[in-house]
């Protein structure tokens, strides 16, 4: 997942961010890297490493630690007026979550510079009420992933 990180990032940062068009014709580059650098080294029979319909890869499980105060993370709340979502700042203070990994993430322009330093997830279960089905954003650094044994 580190390499895919560093290698989609300065691939889109070098060669596509100059273009004009460059977000649009990165969008399947990226793909087959993520392909190429994670899904094919995880080695699971076929179709078990696919994105789930609802956007999250279930073969992929994003872990963390706690630190005393808790981990800061920002948590998708959905605008339906403004059909956007809205980052609220919160804090996990247990390990009692299960994190399945969405995407590299930024708050960037389609056309500006990316650093992919936030992983977005999806929680799929919690201790903490409310969180299920939420997209969350953690520090890149802050995670590992951990992917099923073949």
């Amino acid at each position: 997942m580190r390499a895919f990180r560093e290698c989609a990032r300065h691939v889109w940062n070098t060669y596509f961010q100059p273009l004009d068009d460059g977000w649009h014709e990165f969008i399947n580059v990226e793909q087959a890297l993520f392909s190429a650098l994670v899904l094919e080294q995880i080695h699971l029979p076929e179709g078990q490493w696919r994105k789930d319909p609802t956007g999250y890869y279930p073969a992929i499980k994003v872990m963390f630690e706690v630190p005393p105060r808790g981990l800061p993370v920002l948590r998708a709340e959905h605008v339906p007026e403004m059909n956007v979502h809205q980052w609220e700042e919160t804090r996990l203070t247990t390990l009692e979550i299960d994190l399945r990994f969405v995407e590299f993430f930024d708050f960037a322009n389609l056309d500006g510079p990316r650093d992919f330093r936030y992983v977005k997830v999806r929680v799929l279960g919690a201790a903490t009420p409310g969180l299920v089905g939420k997209d969350l954003l953690i520090e890149a650094l802050d995670v590992t992933f951990e992917q099923p044994k073949a």
